[in-house]
């Protein structure tokens, strides 16, 4: 017992000397201050130069003409002279700047303090840690003592803010010690609370939780006397309570307890002005609304975080939006805090209603759906600067439509309607009104908004039209499965007319009283009317695609933004053409399988010819004259050349493989007319950069011409060569499937190279002609092998000396023509194309032949190509490298 109490009593004795000594050090220094103050007092009676604190105003009051003082003796001192500045005769035209703080500084009022209240809390749960490993303490002695201690150092913590609150002002960078000391004792509570439960079983869960809960409101209560840091620690508490106490599996009290949690951090934040305390409760809850969505076994465990999530979703929006209100329109820009507070808890609405689907599908989940469309869009109408509310409303409304949970069964109904949802009424409902109430709260907007800023007005005009073609859009894919249906086609022609009724509203008005918000809002409702009526389009056709409906939604678009001169509508043609972009990398096989065996007149003109047409004619309506290509013509011309490539190459696939695009097989013909439409591509686009200067047509001649490039080389040269797969060739002698998959692409390949001269870089041009050269020769060997082996080209196949002959002639006569087209043309790169291949001639003559021939065919084969030699010698001299004749 004895050394029980000996214990005891070393153990306080170490804690009040460690708790002294800090308190005794700020003692002292608030002190020093005090004594500094009255020897700068004591300084100005006896004519001596002030302390380092205020040299200015002493140097005020001297007069312009004084002499410098002179100096004084040394005095002797107890403590050092404090640092004085010096003193010039006149007064400085500006006040010096305060000098940076030094090292010394920052490390006795920033440093130490820091390190000390961690040190304090360390301390109190070491010491705890080694009572219960020495075993001088029981269960019971270590719990008051944790008390014990915590409240000391909460006393101490007021005791400080009490004497030191009271003295001079405190630099706003150096850490606050009372809050400090204050901090450390509350992790000393918060500890002693929860080792009381979990460690010793003390107290229950119950008792436990109300504990916890109220040290962390208890917390955020003082930092109304310590400040926001203390306030995050009690919310960081308050917000840790359950994960540490558990419960009854029940998630039901956390719907009530954390929102208050939050609620109370939000009142704080609002009263104190300490957003990031605001900010810190938002991230709490929504991460505390995705881990009960989580963790959710049962109907009853997804209710409770569906409802959970409404609330935090209620009360974060009214929060961040409140301290709007009262903007007016003219002046209400975009907020990005308040586009971000309710983006956020919407997104996590919905990942809850996609985490809880499986757990049960009913009240709370359609609820969930509700509001995470209804709180975005109420703030975004009611609250100016949060316009993108509506933006996000209909976000949230597409992402219930897409999460909808769908019939255990699948049947029919009429008007050939497909429902594979839960509640295919309900959801129809749902996507009706929610549209409808997007789509009239931005009407609303925009026709009573006066001056709205741009940016304002384009988030209320995006919200009112893209969120109705969107929900009818999904609502299509989720109940009619892409299929013809009487009944969309009918509810797209209902919201055709109602934009455009829309429409002529806002023109009416805008005749009236001419504002931009109105001729923004004229032209997204005739925008929406012509998307609505391109979906009607596609609900009406089998196999239809969305990718033509937003193609002809964007022309529509385009022409609008031109008739009515509303330059913001080009950017809307350019975000339909990032969705249709989006589409594509998705899939670029937009039509269904059922595309009909007619080559050429099929749905894949209709599916990738139609938009291609759609985007090239916008990029030209859209483009501002007299200035260069910004980015919405620019994004319609490539995405009108990305669906003009599809259409050619699934055409061809369409034709060669009896309308089976799907196909997993092909052969030489194919890789040839692929090869021969990426050269034309190219060639073409060099054309038409030349008359236009556009960017795009560069890069993707360059493009087009690199896969055309790889394509011959790869494919043609090696992967589909009938002499090395020995695939049978279709075709007579001459008219073959090689004339076309090699004779084809040689010529537009040398084209290409003739037209890219001075036009693209060397490389380009060199590749262009090399391939060009390649396909030509590879052309001319395999018609000569075809003729004397038949359709059978292999390379197993023996070859006759006639055949090894007519090698050598053919490529002659190939090199030979290549140099009289580089002599008409001035071309050096045909020339030396020609050099290659008579050089090649020559060496097949002289390894080959000479051995491999025999009789006359030896013969005439050296002579043959002796004869073109001097030839080409008698050209080069007298036509390439002629002298000059003397005058």
């Amino acid at each position: 017992m004895d050394e029980t109490f000996f214990f005891v009593g070393l153990a306080l004795a170490g804690l009040a000397m460690a708790v002294s000594g800090p308190i005794a050090f700020v003692l002292v220094m608030s002190q020093r201050k005090r004594i500094a103050q009255l020897e700068q007092r004591l300084a100005r009676f006896d004519r001596l130069p002030p302390a380092a604190q205020a040299p200015a105003p002493f140097a005020a009051r001297q007069p312009a003409t004084r002499p410098e003082p002179a100096p004084e003796p040394a005095r002797e001192t107890a403590r050092p002279a404090p640092t004085v500045l010096p003193i010039s005769a006149s007064p400085p035209a500006i006040e010096p700047k305060l000098p940076r703080p030094s090292f010394e500084e920052r490390f006795g009022t920033r440093w130490v303090v820091w390190v000390g209240g961690i040190a304090l809390a360390f301390g109190a749960a070491l010491l705890v840690r080694y009572s219960v490993e020495a075993g001088y303490f029981g269960p019971g002695m270590r719990v008051v003592s944790g008390f014990a201690l915590a409240a000391g150092l909460l006393a101490v913590g007021e005791l400080l803010r009490r004497r030191l609150r009271g003295s001079l002002p405190v630099p706003t960078t150096w850490p606050d010690i009372p809050a400090m000391v204050t901090a450390a004792g509350t992790v000393a509570l918060f500890g002693t609370i929860y080792a009381a439960h979990a460690l010793y079983g003390f107290i229950g869960p119950e008792i436990t939780f109300v504990a916890l809960a109220a040290t962390g409101f208890g917390v955020m209560s003082a930092a109304l006397l310590h400040g926001p840091a203390l306030a995050g620690l009690g919310l960081i508490a308050a917000l840790g309570t359950p994960l540490l106490v558990g419960g009854g599996g029940s998630p039901w009290p956390l719907t009530v307890y954390l929102p208050a949690v939050a609620a109370s951090a939000y009142g704080f934040a609002w009263y104190k002005g300490w957003r990031a305390l605001a900010v810190a409760a938002a991230i709490g809850a929504g991460l505390w609304a995705l881990l009960l969505g989580l963790v959710s076994m049962k109907a009853s465990d997804a209710a409770a975080a569906q409802i959970h999530g409404v609330l935090q979703a209620a009360l974060a929006s009214f929060v961040f939006t409140l301290s709007h209100r009262a903007t007016p329109a003219e002046e209400g820009r975009l907020d990005r805090s308040a586009t971000a507070a309710l983006m956020a808890p919407s997104l996590v609405l919905v990942a809850l209603l996609g985490t809880t689907m499986a757990q049960g599908y009913g009240a709370a989940w359609i609820l969930a759906a509700v509001a995470a469309v209804a709180i975005p869009a109420a703030a975004g109408f009611l609250v100016v600067p949060a316009a993108a509310g509506l933006v996000i409303a209909g976000v949230a409304l597409s992402g219930a439509i897409v999460l909808w949970p769908p019939a255990p069964d699948e049947h029919w109904v009429s008007f050939l309607i497909r429902l594979d949802t839960t509640d295919p009424g309900l959801l129809l409902a749902f996507a009706a009104l929610a549209g409808v109430g997007i789509a009239a709260a931005g009407a609303l907007r925009l026709i009573g908004g006066g001056r709205l800023p741009l940016a304002t007005a384009l988030a209320y005009a995006a919200g009112a039209t893209l969120t109705p073609l969107a929900a009818l859009s999904l609502t299509y894919l989720r109940l009619a499965q892409a299929e013809v249906s009487p009944s969309f086609v009918v509810a797209a022609g209902v919201v055709a007319l109602a934009m455009t009724w829309l429409a002529s509203v806002f023109r009416a008005q805008r005749e009236r009283t001419p504002a931009d918000a109105l001729t923004i809002g004229l032209g997204a409702f005739a925008s929406a009317a012509v998307a609505a009526l391109a979906l009607g389009m596609v609900f009406a056709v089998s196999g239809g695609s969305l990718t033509v409906a937003m193609a002809l939604a964007a022309l529509g678009t385009g022409v609008i933004a031109r008739r009515l001169d509303i330059p913001a509508l080009r950017w809307c043609v350019a975000g339909l053409g990032i969705v249709v972009a989006g589409r594509l990398a998705w899939d670029p096989m937009v039509v269904g399988g059922e595309l009909g065996r007619t080559p050429i007149l099929n749905w894949l003109l209709v599916g990738y010819g139609v938009p291609a047409f759609a985007f090239g004619l916008v990029s030209r309506i859209i483009r501002l004259p007299d200035t260069k290509p910004d980015a919405p013509p620019l994004i319609a011309q490539a995405l009108s050349l990305l669906l003009a490539a599809f259409l050619v190459f699934f055409e061809i696939r369409h034709a060669l493989h009896g309308g089976d695009i799907y196909a997993l097989d092909s052969g030489l013909l194919e890789h040839g007319l692929l090869s021969l439409s990426a050269l034309g591509f190219a060639t073409v686009l060099v054309r038409l950069d030349g008359v236009h200067g556009s960017p795009v047509l560069r890069f993707a001649s360059l493009a087009f011409g690199v896969i055309a490039f790889v394509q011959s080389l790869a494919a043609l040269g090696l992967a589909v060569n009938p002499y090395f797969t020995d695939e049978a060739v279709a075709g007579g002698p001459v008219f073959n499937e090689i004339l076309i998959a090699y004779g084809l692409p040689a010529l537009v390949a040398l084209a290409l190279a003739r037209t890219a001269r001075e036009k693209r870089p060397q490389w380009y041009v060199l590749g262009a002609g090399g391939v060009g050269v390649v396909l030509c020769f590879l052309a001319v060997t395999l018609l000569i092998r075809h003729g004397f082996q038949g359709a059978q080209l292999g390379i197993d196949r023996e070859t006759s000396q006639p055949e090894w002959y007519a090698y050598s002639a053919g490529w002659l006569l190939s090199g030979l023509a290549l140099l009289a087209y580089g002599l008409l043309r001035q071309s050096l790169t045909a020339r030396l194309a020609s050099a290659a291949l008579v050089g090649l001639s020559t060496l097949k003559v002289f390894l080959f032949d000479l051995s491999g021939l025999d009789g006359p065919l030896r013969a005439l084969s050296f002579l043959g190509l002796g004869a073109v030699l001097i030839g080409i010698g008698l050209v080069y001299q007298r036509f390439v490298f002629a002298p000059a004749r003397a005058g």
